[in-house]
């Protein structure tokens, strides 16, 4: 799944792999690269449908991209953009 770009498909992949062998460095390493370019993919998509005005989706798409990458200073200043704000979880 990730090798063909589709990372949230990776992380629940990635992550049943952990469930089943805690150990694995490997599908851990694997499951933190997938959720961080997932986060990439949510934000990009959250930037477009807010500037196409789309709020309601835009909001999923951010709050996606935060749970995925809570540490992320542009994902937390795309939730807080003039369109955004109004919108508060």
């Amino acid at each position: 799944a990730e090798q063909l770009q589709e990372y949230d498909r990776a992380i629940v992949e990635y992550t049943k792999v952990l469930r089943a062998h805690p150990d694995n460095l490997t599908a851990r390493h694997s499951l933190e690269r997938a959720k961080l370019r997932s986060s990439i993919d949510h934000l990009t998509r959250g930037r477009r449908l807010l500037n196409g005005g789309r709020l309601d989706e835009a909001v999923v798409e951010l709050q996606l991209a935060s749970e995925l990458n809570p540490a992320s200073g542009d994902i937390d200043e795309a939730l807080r953009s003039r369109g955004a704000r109004r919108y508060r979880w």
